[in-house]
């Protein structure tokens, strides 16, 4: 009977491959069930792990790894299994709800992290049991210095060689990724399908904003001129008519008149003349100075 469920036991362990394992691994990581007795798991650019089936269970308990404290989006690219190994490549949307994720980002001030959210590519290295294919070791390998870009810990400023939410495109679109050579000169891997992807990509149906489409453009209006209009005028060349006389050049009334300048020479000497004249009869109605005045006596009796 023992020699029995062994032999069961293992044609049901050689029945579960390392994909099936993986996926189990996926849907629920504190199964302990999934891991060998010192299975590893790290992440590897913040050297973040546990060691240990007992401890893994624990350390994946952890609040940081809650969707209501820091959520994780993942979108597999590519999957590669051989033998008792394998490897993915995926991009991970993160959004920090809160100001603290130390298994990315660990001893980072939260005013980084508070409402951050940053994308990256990211390679995961699994190596399972020979034995009973349980996993022995996990193993998250990404670019840092793209993680502190997008949380502004590194500037824009400072110019350095990182490459921020961009990296994602080297998975999602490899053969139109914009590419540098050694040179710095810009390299286009498939330029004629580059242009075909931005002519369908400029010209989308049903966009309220951006380009038209050139069969779609509406023509400006031309204004044509009126068959009686007069001819057109150049602003540069043309010539003003002549001015016409405003009084008609013949003087039915005989009258003439002129302008004549006064300088205020003739109202001075008629003013002076006038004060010279005043003092004169004023001389001689009043006495001299110095001169007793002559005492007048009449008689009003007879």
């Amino acid at each position: 009977m023992l020699a029995s469920s062994s032999s069961s036991a293992t044609t049901n362990a050689s029945t579960v491959t390392i994909n099936d394992i993986w996926d189990s691994f996926k849907n629920k990581r504190t199964n302990t069930e999934l891991y060998s007795e010192n299975a590893v798991i790290m992440y590897v650019p913040t050297s973040v792990g546990v060691r240990g089936s007992t401890q893994i269970r624990k350390f994946f308990l952890n609040p940081q790894f809650s969707e209501k404290v820091n959520s994780v989006q993942e979108v597999v690219y590519n999957t590669v299994a051989s033998g008792n190994r394998l490897i993915e490549e995926a991009t991970w949307t993160i959004h920090f709800h809160t100001g603290e994720c130390k298994w990315l980002v660990p001893q980072l001030d939260e005013r980084y992290l508070m409402n951050a959210t940053i994308k990256i590519p990211v390679t995961t290295s699994v190596v399972f049991d020979k034995t009973d294919n349980k996993i022995e070791s996990v193993r998250y390998s990404w670019d840092q210095a793209s993680v502190l870009k997008q949380l502004k810990v590194i500037s824009d400023k400072v110019q350095w060689p990182v490459i921020g939410e961009q990296q994602i495109e080297a998975l999602r679109s490899p053969q139109t990724v914009r590419l540098t050579g050694l040179n710095a000169e810009e390299v286009n891997v498939d330029h004629h399908q580059t242009q075909k992807d931005q002519q369908r990509n400029q010209f989308s149906p049903g966009r309220i904003f951006g380009p038209v489409d050139p069969k779609d453009q509406v023509r400006s209006p031309v204004r044509h001129a009126e068959p009686n209009a007069p001819p057109a005028r150049n602003i540069f060349t043309y010539q003003p008519p002549t001015e016409r006389p405003l009084v008609a050049p013949t003087n039915k009334l005989n009258s003439s008149f002129s302008f004549t300048h006064d300088d205020g020479s003739s109202t001075t000497n008629k003013l002076s003349s006038t004060l010279s004249n005043t003092n004169i009869s004023q001389s001689k109605s009043m006495p001299a100075a110095g001169k007793a005045t002559p005492k007048i006596s009449r008689s009003i009796i007879g």
